[in-house]
């Protein structure tokens, strides 16, 4: 109870780490329900399949990432990178986080089956899509609160010192950033559905002059850096965990900070990239391509930055720490990889809402995500020198090659062209290898959650009680 009702920064991680865990189960368990029905047809119906869908993507974005790369890490570090007690407003801290259990029931509640994305005028149809965008509301509410608080907290205290923030604060500033900029968007967006279905509007009415694609272009403009938003935290804890693994400072570390900011800077202007398919003139299709293609650049000095660290280290053991992070190199790089053939509009065209698309996503984003967050757990353990272990246990290692496999096999559908959000495929069998493979992940996944769990079980009483202080690198 004291957990629950406290507003310390160090209670308020943890209850965003349970959060995020348990979204984190919630959409995989959707997920293997609608991999079910992929392998063995008829098991759900088309509106159940699609709300599945639906809120496999919403949960995990904004419900599993975001508390956990975000809400848990930045909670935690920003005050013992900064030297301080705690963050600057703690009791809008706690809030930030109990407007999050609202915004997951409401989403649950509503069972929207528009899509993630709320394209109109399949948004306009849904009966239930009210439910959802006060979700998305409240929890965009939630992460402007915490923006602020992590951007004031660092400005008050290191106004005149900012060549000393760590790595991890670079990446938190960029991403407080990132959502100051773009959540706004989104949220006028998703009201003007609402207005359209209520208040007899028609901005995406095309039939009464309104246009569709202004609501891509106004949820992408915030869906891209989204993607950005999630993964640079990571980014920050893994150059933190080289860091202190090497026991000194990443030769480039200014280069670093750089290409974070090169890599958000630029993902805020090339949303449109989802949108070749949409009718986009020759001109904006060549800016948007040659605009995504230059990412590969600020994301090639941080790998190869990454690398030369890990490869000039004068200990280098291969133990699980390390396994964690070449799995996350190799993974980021990969999917990084197949960012950029999307990146090209014409091979688009083909490859546009296959499973190409969904293989891309998820290797670059959500595996390099959860190999981040493990490679982080341990550099939590070393830079607090808590008195627990993380073992790369079977469930580890299995969950590593499960899920890679996973989205490795979904690489070849989407050269078929075999399109997503399809009820039912003729070709059942590579569905029911990818399902197998997925079960084998979520038990791997509840298996590490459990051992987690465990390890970090004195995680608050070993925190509360440690000396104040704070900083190290």
């Amino acid at each position: 109870m004291d957990v629950i009702m406290s507003v310390n920064h160090i209670d308020v991680s943890l209850l965003y780490f349970s959060l995020g865990i348990f979204s984190a189960l919630l959409g995989m368990s959707f997920s293997l329900l609608f991999r079910l029905q992929l392998a063995f047809p008829s098991i759900l119906t088309s509106d159940v399949y699609n709300a599945f869908v639906t809120l496999h993507g919403l949960v995990m974005v904004f419900f599993a990432a975001m508390p956990t790369a975000i809400g848990f890490f930045a909670n935690l570090l920003i005050p013992y990178h900064c030297n301080l007690p705690d963050l600057l407003f703690p009791r809008m801290n706690a809030l930030s986080f109990w407007l999050m259990p609202f915004s997951l029931s409401l989403l649950l509640f509503s069972m929207a089956s528009a899509g993630w994305t709320f394209y109109p005028p399949l948004s306009s149809l849904s009966p239930s899509v009210e439910f959802s965008v006060f979700s998305l509301h409240l929890a965009g509410i939630a992460s402007l609160i915490s923006s602020c608080n992590f951007l004031v907290t660092m400005l008050a205290t290191r106004t005149s010192l900012w060549y000393s923030l760590s790595l991890f604060c670079w990446s938190i500033v960029l991403v407080s950033l990132l959502l100051v900029l773009s959540l706004p968007v989104l949220a006028v967006g998703i009201t003007l559905i609402l207005t359209d279905k209520h208040l007899g509007t028609c901005f995406y009415d095309a039939t009464m002059g309104g246009d569709p694609l202004l609501y891509q272009h106004l949820f992408w403009f915030f869906g891209h850096p989204e993607v950005y938003v999630v993964i640079l935290p990571v980014f920050g804890l893994f150059s933190s965990s080289i860091q202190l693994s090497s026991l000194h400072r990443i030769p480039g570390e200014l280069s670093l900070v750089l290409a974070m900011a090169s890599i958000a800077l630029i993902g805020s202007v090339v949303w449109a990239h989802h949108m070749y398919t949409a009718g986009l003139d020759i001109d904006t299709r060549s800016y948007f391509t040659a605009a995504t293609m230059i990412i590969a650049v600020p994301t090639g000095i941080k790998i190869f930055t990454w690398l030369s660290s890990l490869l000039t280290m004068k200990r280098m053991t291969l133990n699980s720490l390390t396994f964690l992070q070449v799995s996350f190199i190799v993974s980021f790089a990969i999917g990084g990889t197949s960012g950029i053939i999307l990146s090209n509009a014409s091979v688009d065209h083909y490859l546009h809402d296959t499973y190409y698309v969904v293989a891309h996503f998820h290797i670059v984003v959500a595996l390099s995500l959860v190999y981040g967050i493990l490679v982080g757990l341990y550099y939590l353990s070393s830079y607090l020198s808590l008195p627990f272990s993380l073992p790369l246990s079977g469930y580890a290692s299995l969950f590593v090659f499960s899920s890679f496999s996973v989205f490795a096999l979904q690489h070849f559908q989407g050269y078929s062209a075999m399109p997503r959000r399809y009820f039912m495929h003729s070709d059942t069998s590579s569905h029911a290898l990818i399902s197998l493979l997925l079960l084998i992940t979520v038990a791997s996944f509840i298996g590490l959650i459990i051992e987690l769990s465990f390890a970090m079980a004195s995680l608050r009483f070993t925190l509360t009680s440690m000396n104040n202080g704070r900083s190290r690198f």
